[in-house]
């Protein structure tokens, strides 16, 4: 008869000045897994001495490194540490531990990659700000990466082995929550989501969450850019070719009805109309180069298979 041999499940909290919090998270997450790794990002304070304490796996960075950078060291980690399914919430109180076993679950019983957590069925909780701020957002991601979710920011996610070993992150900040979801939709990742609950307080983020949203909203457009620059430089080009055409008609009836050309803004229509096609056609170049990029990164791959 074959031994089963049970999953291991490694907790994981990227952390920076929690010590107030830290080591009741890690107590609490340590019911639920096998292992719990903090990695503290240039705390100022005793975060890792605590967490370290209160019996995690302590790593710290000398100096802030940036969310997106702990996040890649977290699961450069849970390789090492031989995670089969590593799970990550915040260190600050804002998530629950003992629902750690809901947000695994669809990994363990139902052979999903990803799994994001969702703050969606909770939105009553959530200050009407976040939640436009969290909209925005998401349909950015969804531009990206064309994954349906209602949530796509929760830093409330789990990942199997195959992810950890699939997934090549870049992000340094708060954008590697986007460049998550993209990476696994572009590498055929199988993604879900599981509502999950949270606790907003005063004191429960050390970011202020305005500043923290247009950072992230900047580099997903960025990421759009140069991930899906046809549609990028293409919706933006005729957007400017729009606006140039109905420059044009205004300059075309003004010539009609006066018998004078309006030279300032018939300038504006041509200015507008060449930025356009210019726009369309660097879209059209950077989508031919991407997609010889990427038909050569597979073929590496399949050679090394």
């Amino acid at each position: 008869m074959t031994e089963i041999t049970p999953l291991k499940i490694i907790a994981a909290m990227p952390a920076y000045n929690e010590e107030k919090y830290v080591g009741t998270m890690v107590l609490k997450a340590r019911k639920y897994t096998d292992e719990v790794i903090v990695v503290d990002d240039g705390s100022t304070d005793d975060t890792a001495e605590i967490a370290r304490l209160a019996g995690a796996t302590a790593i710290k960075h000398e100096k802030n490194m940036g969310y997106g950078a702990t996040i890649q060291r977290i699961m450069a980690e849970a390789k090492m540490h031989n995670a089969d399914v590593l799970v990550l919430l915040d260190a600050d109180t804002q998530h629950d531990p003992s629902e750690i076993p809901a947000v695994v679950k669809p990994i363990i019983a139902d052979g999903y990659d990803v799994v994001i957590g969702s703050r969606e069925h909770n939105h009553k909780n959530t200050p009407f700000y976040r939640r436009i701020g969290q909209k925005v957002l998401r349909h950015s991601t969804q531009l990206l990466s064309n994954a349906n979710l209602s949530d796509t920011e929760c830093g409330f996610r789990a990942f199997s082995r195959r992810a950890l070993e699939t997934l090549e992150l870049k992000e340094r900040g708060m954008a590697i929550s986007a460049e998550t979801i993209s990476e696994a939709s572009r590498k055929g990742l199988n993604i879900t989501e599981v509502p999950v609950n949270v606790t907003y307080s005063e004191d429960s983020s050390t970011l202020n969450p305005v500043a923290h949203g247009l950072q992230v909203l900047v580099r997903i457009i960025a990421m759009i850019s140069e991930r899906r620059p046809l549609f990028f430089f293409g919706i933006g080009g005729l957007i400017v070719i729009l606006l140039g055409m109905i420059a044009a008609v205004r300059v075309l009836n003004l010539l009609a009805e006066s018998g004078v050309l309006p030279i300032g803004t018939a300038l504006v229509a041509l200015f507008l109309l060449i930025v356009g096609v210019f726009s369309i056609f660097t879209g059209i170049i950077l989508y031919v180069l991407a997609l010889r990029e990427r038909r050569l990164e597979q073929a590496i791959k399949d050679k090394e298979k």
